[in-house]
């Protein structure tokens, strides 16, 4: 299952960003899509695969990646000759901040790793051990 997950996240991303940088102009009109709502599901999709393909990183920097990534294909389409656009950037990071919120109540606010302390059985120094991994 891990696999096809990860699998599915590249796939996601590959087209994803390819159908961005790549000389499809105006595929979102074409399919009777409206760009922005395009751009808010894709950078949804794309936090969710970098989430996938990332395990250990922190959802906060895993949104930041996702929108960094938002503004340099943003960089990109200007200079291949696509439309650039700050609508676009903000459909991006709404679309990111959406995600991250359902990423959040799906996993009920708790952090990914917890860390528990606990007592040594001679009663010495508390160490850390992990739970709820996930």
């Amino acid at each position: 299952m891990k696999l096809l997950m990860r699998l599915t996240a590249v796939v996601l991303l590959v087209v994803i960003i390819g159908s961005m940088v790549g000389p499809f102009q105006n595929v979102e009109a074409a399919a009777n899509v409206w760009d922005k709502a395009a751009h808010f599901v894709a950078f949804g999709l794309i936090l969710w695969s970098i989430g996938v393909l990332l395990r250990r990183l922190p959802r906060t920097l895993a949104a930041l990646s996702a929108f960094l990534l938002g503004g340099t294909v943003e960089l990109v389409q200007g200079m291949v000759g696509r439309d650039a656009s700050w609508g676009d950037i903000l459909a991006d990071g709404l679309g990111i901040l959406t995600a991250l919120l359902l990423w959040a109540i799906w996993r009920r606010f708790e952090p990914r790793t917890a860390f528990q302390t606990s007592k040594t059985p001679q009663g010495g120094s508390p160490r850390l051990s992990r739970r709820g991994q996930g």
